[in-house]
């Protein structure tokens, strides 16, 4: 049981150390830092990394401690006696805590992320309009030269 409180110790500390990185991506994102933003997703992808390197490592020891392939933390606590018990239930009340809190968190940034391509494309739609869109009358007809249809901002027939 020793092993398996140990691993839950260290998948909480990972996953705050994650919630905290993904609280600063949403600052990032309200400040537009795309500096910032790199080095938070790296950060991010290696805590990622150690939580699944973390979680293979509580697997193997809730199977090593139940002695059957059902490894769950529910059935390590059921096992589970005395302090050990209650040790382990204050540890998975607070890891679904974190697990719960970081989704919330990663729904906000999800939103923001695409709330900026979306102002990125209106943006670039407006920057560079479609063709034919933008002028009144009848279509241009393509150049002697090249063939390719002539951007304006205006028709100057009309």
């Amino acid at each position: 049981m020793k092993r398996v409180i140990e691993e839950l110790e260290r998948l909480c500390v990972l996953h705050e150390h994650l919630l905290s990185l993904s609280e600063q991506k949403t600052e990032a994102l309200k400040t537009n830092e795309i500096k910032a933003l790199s080095e938070i997703v790296t950060k991010e992808q290696k805590y990622v990394q150690a939580i699944e390197q973390t979680e293979q490592s509580r697997i193997e020891a809730t199977k090593s401690c139940i002695g059957s392939s059902d490894a769950t933390i529910s059935a390590c606590i059921s096992k589970a006696a005395g302090g050990e018990k209650k040790v382990l239930e204050q540890l998975y009340a607070k890891l679904s805590q974190l697990v719960i809190r970081l989704k919330d968190v990663n729904d906000l940034n999800k939103q923001l992320t695409f709330q900026s391509l979306q102002f990125i494309s209106l943006t670039f739609d407006m920057l560079l309009p479609k063709e034919g869109g933008s002028n009144y009358g009848k279509e241009q007809q393509p150049n002697q030269t090249g063939g390719a249809k002539r951007l304006s901002l205006f028709d100057s027939k009309a």
